[in-house]
């Protein structure tokens, strides 16, 4: 089948079109592995919906990813796709180094972007608009 089919799957890979937001969640943290390709990203919500969920994410080595992911420490990047590839395959074959992914990526999503942070950072940039004014 072709990449735009519902469900459409290659040697492990499954395309899914747009889903629905009350079932992202699930499915991010039901996969095997969240890849991001993106030629360009800012801060990724679905990276870090995926590092705090427990599913290890592959990423393209761009500038956004960068400041989220730490490679073989909170998730994999790559600037190619054939190191896309070797880097999924070595993934898939190495429940080891998923684990140590997921547990290192959930520590540094609870310690910088839990909700809390985020709330504390936005609120402070707030009180720091209005004191301006």
């Amino acid at each position: 089948g072709g990449g735009g089919e519902q469900g459409a799957a290659h040697e492990g890979v499954a395309y899914h079109p747009p889903v629905p937001r009350d079932r992202l969640l699930a499915l991010l943290c039901s996969s095997a592995a969240v890849l991001n390709s993106s030629l360009s990203e800012g801060m990724s919500n679905t990276l870090l919906e995926a590092m705090a969920c427990g599913a290890p994410v592959v990423a393209r080595a761009c500038p956004g990813n960068l400041e989220l992911v730490r490679h073989r420490r909170t998730g994999l990047l790559y600037s190619s796709p054939s190191e896309c590839v070797a880097l999924c395959k070595e993934l898939r074959s190495d429940p080891r180094l998923s684990s140590a992914l997921t547990d290192a990526a959930g520590v540094y999503v609870s310690m910088h972007h839990s909700q809390e942070k985020e709330r504390s950072i936005l609120k402070s940039a707030l009180e720091g608009l209005l004191d301006a004014h």
